[in-house]
């Protein structure tokens, strides 16, 4: 198997997943300290370090860096790990609202879903997909 993370097809995705996790950082940033109302240190603290390793990752591999793909391995199972957690919280409390509440918390759950769907694509298909590039080119590097 040939090596393809120094030919353009593999600076291409390393670019454009670069590039992705720089705007996930902008999105993370802006769901978490411009969008909710309140500070909870938890959800900050996580969202600080996310960020953080997000941009991390971007710059890492968009710039071709030596410890690129290894920070972008660790975003991604962080990122991961946070957004499922958070995915699966949303849609249990959705869940609780809409049985316990009736039709009040069914427009609470509403809301809660359409915030799970808005997240579902930066902390959970892009981290899986950037965990699967990584595994490929580590393999083809190791052939």
């Amino acid at each position: 198997m040939e090596d393809h993370s120094r030919t353009g097809l593999g600076r291409a995705w390393a670019i454009g997943f670069g590039s992705v996790d720089i705007l996930s950082a902008v999105v993370v940033y802006v769901s978490v300290f411009e969008g909710l109302p309140t500070r909870y240190f938890p959800i900050d603290g996580a969202a600080a370090v996310v960020i953080f390793l997000l941009v991390a990752a971007g710059i890492g591999l968009v710039a071709q860096k030596a410890w690129g793909p290894m920070v972008a391995r660790v975003a991604s199972l962080i990122t991961l790990a946070l957004g499922l957690a958070l995915v699966t919280t949303l849609a249990v409390t959705a869940s609780y609202l809409s049985g316990i509440y009736g039709p009040v918390g069914r427009g609470g759950a509403l809301i809660l879903g359409l915030a799970a769907a808005l997240g579902i694509p930066y902390i959970v298909a892009l981290p899986a997909a950037q965990l699967v590039w990584l595994g490929r080119r580590r393999r083809a590097g190791e052939a």
